[in-house]
């Protein structure tokens, strides 16, 4: 991804280093979210995005889409830049907004290091310089990616089976879409897709059924349900009567995994529930009739993670006893934590923790955790004690 990014920022106008940006703020995690509203890997906000012409709606939330947030990321601070001089103002205002920065210099000063700003903007822009370095020495062991351009509706579990792909991976790449297919209205839209298979993406993508699979020679309900990335149960019953033979066409189930904006309090269906002592993750499924994977999958855990009493699950289903029957708000986290008392949030640092990952893990930003335990750089030592929230 990271190769990627800096390719998208280059054709912008951008310095190819400003990747680092969103490597800084969100660890290259697409769904992460703070409590401030912030989404995906350049920490949007809803109406910064719609400002930059994303779209933000029930189908698509191009906050995490790594090709359109990144574009519209590159044009703000190039705005930034032609407005304020040089690309560190720029980072400055991408930080703090640009009225903070516009009347810090109004004062008559120019300079950063003279600039009367927030301590967290302070420590952002040489932070990041210090950051970058080490980015720098990031190996992007990924595939190589390519963008290609498909049609509306265009259904991402169908097209990676025709091309051989597996479809969780085509759907990680692009989780802006919400419902796993690309929106039902525009000409089109941009797909990430390994390089490898770019050109047979493209072409399959508008020779398809944008949103059935063609049965084709050989095929059997179990080959079929496991190229479509879905089960043979499901298949068969979105298909009941449907006979298998070459030319058919097949609905796909409706996927049963979390929309990445739900967090976010934007996604309907959902609920949180607050783990009780003695709860399993395959007990809590048991009372939405989900399976642990299931769980797992819509909390982003593994299915052996240990839970603990009073943390909160996203479950999909009607809310039984204990659960709250509308998506958490904004200013929520993925869930609290033992060191949680009224609001107050700490974390005890132990062995590989670092503030990138800790900001993901409790839905805030690394300035904000630096800020409040007055942290100039960004080493940790184990047995810290860290304010997370006040």
């Amino acid at each position: 991804m990271k190769h990627l990014l800096e390719s998208i920022l280059v054709q912008e106008g951008i310095p190819g280093e400003f990747a680092a940006l969103p490597w800084i703020e969100s660890s290259y995690q697409l769904g992460c979210f703070s409590s401030m509203g912030a989404a995906g890997p350049w920490q949007l906000v809803r109406e910064t995005a719609r400002d930059l012409d994303l779209r933000v709606d029930s189908e698509v939330d191009e906050r995490y889409s790594w090709v359109s947030s990144t574009r519209a990321a590159a044009r703000l601070l190039r705005y930034f830049r032609n407005l304020f001089g040089n690309w560190t103002l720029a980072l400055a205002a991408y930080n703090c907004g640009e009225g903070t920065l516009a009347r810090a210099i109004s004062h008559g000063d120019s300079s950063f290091l003279d600039l009367d700003l927030p301590g967290e903007t302070k420590a952002f822009v040489p932070r990041f310089a210090s950051a970058l370095a080490a980015y720098r020495e990031v190996d992007d062991e990924e595939r190589p990616l390519s963008i290609i351009w498909v049609p509306p509706s265009t259904d991402l579990r169908v097209l990676a089976a025709l091309c051989g792909e597996q479809p969780d991976t085509m759907i990680a790449l692009n989780r802006c879409y919400l419902k796993q297919h690309t929106p039902s209205y525009g000409e089109g839209w941009d797909l990430i897709v390994p390089s490898s298979v770019a050109g047979e993406a493209f072409t399959k993508a508008w020779d398809m059924v944008v949103d059935r699979y063609r049965v084709e020679e050989g095929d059997t309900w179990t080959s079929m349900a496991a190229s479509l990335g879905v089960s043979e149960d499901a298949l068969r019953a979105a298909n009941q009567g449907a006979v298998i033979e070459p030319g058919a066409l097949l609905d796909l189930p409706v996927s049963s995994d979390l929309p990445i904006n739900v967090c976010t309090g934007e996604a309907e269906g959902f609920f949180w529930y607050t783990v009780r002592s003695g709860d399993t993750l395959s007990g809590i499924g048991h009372m939405v009739g989900a399976s642990s994977a299931e769980v797992a999958v819509w909390n982003d855990i593994s299915r052996n993670a240990t839970i603990y009493p009073g943390q909160r699950l996203v479950l999909r289903g009607s809310p039984p006893q204990g659960g709250e029957s509308a998506p958490a708000p904004a200013s929520a986290a993925s869930g609290s934590s033992p060191g949680s008392t009224e609001g107050r949030v700490t974390h005890t640092v132990v062995a590989g923790d670092t503030l990138w990952a800790l900001a993901q893990e409790y839905g805030v930003t690394v300035e904000q955790i630096s800020e409040l335990n007055s942290i100039s750089g960004t080493s940790l030592r184990i047995g810290q004690v860290l304010t997370i929230r006040e």
